[in-house]
């Protein structure tokens, strides 16, 4: 095992090239610093990044173990009995999302996935400038909520690897506090790293190789994270949202961005 993951830099590198993985990597190390700053976008910046220059497969394949370690050490920074209490009470949500999830997994090698972007991209997009602009939803009404946003952060997860996108959009809408917030991105996320690696265990796009170079892009986005929550120490509960905010406005452009393209 350990000589696979030695050897894992090296044939990657003779199968993309020295450049693209430097670039996936940095993208990793950013989607990391994001992550620890505001608690999400590993996955969106990760991919998008990584996306430019490997197979997309690929580089949500390189997710996997990332996805779970930060996670992890996410949601036991705010103790494991808060985490707990978190998974109570997002628990309908968090079923939907796993079962979803692990569903669409099994649908990335067949997908179109041009009119989702399309559509993820159209209505993050709006949602977020809207509320720099000073709207301010009402509290969607639970536990419907909670099916929506699990059935569509599933779906669209499984086939992208960025399932937190309406998770987001739903804590964005019921206005929790920070420390909250952030534990509720990490119980919710981690539990779906999960059914994403099984299912792509399933369908072939975390094999050996993909694994191995998972393991190692720990370093880049365990230092990145390690210096984005020492940013996010100093935000204050409004600062955080408004960056929360301008991040998925973001995401929403690059969802559109790889629709257009990709059309």
């Amino acid at each position: 095992m350990i000589d696979l993951v030695l050897a894992a830099p090296g044939a990657a590198i003779g199968l993309y090239g020295a450049l693209p993985m430097a670039v996936a990597t940095a993208g990793f190390f950013l989607g990391g610093f994001v992550k620890g700053t505001i608690g999400f976008a590993l996955p969106t910046i990760a991919v998008a990044v990584g996306a430019t220059v490997l197979p997309p497969e690929v580089a949500v394949a390189y997710l996997a173990f990332p996805s779970v370690v930060m996670n992890v050490w996410q949601a036991a920074r705010e103790g494991i009995g808060d985490a707990w209490e978190t998974f109570l009470e997002f628990r309908l949500l968090i079923g939907v999302l796993l079962v979803t999830l692990f569903a669409a997994t099994q649908l990335l090698p067949h997908l179109d996935t041009v009119g989702f972007s399309l559509i993820m991209g159209v209505g993050l997009t709006a949602f977020s400038v809207a509320q720099l602009l000073g709207w301010r939803p009402t509290a969607p009404p639970r536990p419907a909520a909670d099916i929506v946003a699990g059935g569509a952060g599933g779906f669209f997860g499984g086939i992208s690897g960025a399932w937190g996108v309406p998770v987001l959009m739903l804590l964005m809408a019921l206005d929790i506090p920070k420390r909250r917030f952030i534990r509720t991105c990490a119980v919710t996320f981690l539990l779906g790293s999960f059914p994403f690696i099984a299912g792509h265990v399933a369908t072939g796009v975390l094999n050996a190789q993909t694994a191995a170079v998972s393991l190692l892009m720990l370093v880049p986005v365990g230092i990145g994270m390690r210096l984005g929550q020492t940013v996010q120490d100093r935000l204050d509960g409004e600062r955080l949202r408004r960056l929360i905010l301008l991040v998925l406005v973001l995401a929403g452009a690059n969802f559109l961005r790889q629709a257009a393209f990709a059309g």
